[in-house]
């Protein structure tokens, strides 16, 4: 379980963003396709943001055989077919929740339970909030409740850990770590001292960017073992690593963290599901 600390700037060592290397998909997966070369020429390409993958229903093995302790046992899921942002939420799309009335405006310092002055001055310039230079970066320092008051304006969802998890893996992550895809997501290709536009690296399974690295991102699932799955834990799941990890290990698509509910981190965003049509 990788812990959601602020870095100093000058320890922010920004180890891999997922999704780095184009693979084939399934053919039942809604993509954004990779630039068309012609003649030397790369064509323009449709941005990605407020875009959708459809993700088919589909039965996996959950977790990891060689992860950390939370991560196991490994067992069966099913999900239900869903559709996920391809990217996540970034700070202009919230934003536009916010003018309309029906989310807090992002905040401009960290806050959680035991938080100090130190912690909050060092990241006061590390809040993405409105900025005009971040407009497509992650928004970030946003907690559980203004998450999901976003998805819920957009008509969508928060997902649940099964959903991000079998999303971002296009099926089980052990096979996908023993893959040549696999071993370029650990390597990974983009590194950024703080949080970064999204999209910047190419998309993993069902084209979805950023699955790991940039922010941890919400999810809807309580952080209980996965062979007590009814558990009265009141944190939430956060997955995919970040900006902040340095450490490769924690963005391992399997790794979990927990995080409380009021947690507004400069490493910590969203993307949202909504049910498939």
């Amino acid at each position: 379980m990788a812990h959601l600390v602020p870095l100093s700037p000058a320890l922010a060592l920004v180890v891999v963003a997922c999704g780095a290397t184009h693979q084939p998909l399934p053919n039942d997966a809604t993509v954004a396709q990779s630039p068309s070369v012609t003649a030397g020429v790369t064509a323009p390409q449709a941005s990605p943001i407020g875009k959708m993958a459809h993700i088919p229903a589909a039965d996996f093995r959950m977790g990891s055989e060689v992860g950390e302790a939370d991560e196991m046992p490994v067992h069966p899921v099913h999900v239900a077919a869903f559709d996920m942002d391809l990217t996540e939420v970034t700070v202009a799309e919230y934003a536009a929740c916010t003018r309309a009335g029906a989310c807090v405006a992002a905040p401009a310092v960290v806050q959680w339970p035991g938080v100090t002055s130190d912690d909050q001055q060092l990241s006061k310039d590390m809040c993405n909030q409105d900025r005009a230079d971040r407009q497509e970066h992650a928004v970030n320092c946003v907690d559980w409740k203004m998450a999901d008051a976003y998805c819920r304006w957009a008509g969508k969802r928060l997902p649940t850990e099964e959903e991000w998890e079998y999303a971002a893996c296009g099926g089980d992550c052990n096979d996908l770590m023993k893959s040549q895809l696999g071993r370029s997501v650990v390597r990974g290709a983009a590194r950024w001292p703080f949080t970064s536009q999204v999209a910047r690296s190419w998309p993993g399974p069902f084209g979805l960017y950023d699955m790991a690295g940039n922010v941890w991102e919400w999810t809807a699932s309580a952080y209980c073992p996965y062979d007590h799955p009814g558990c009265s834990d009141p944190r939430s799941v956060v997955r995919g690593g970040s900006w902040s990890m340095v450490d490769y290990l924690f963005v391992r698509l399997t790794d979990r963290s927990s995080s409380d509910s009021s947690t507004r981190n400069t490493n910590l965003g969203f993307r949202c599901v909504g049910s498939s049509k």
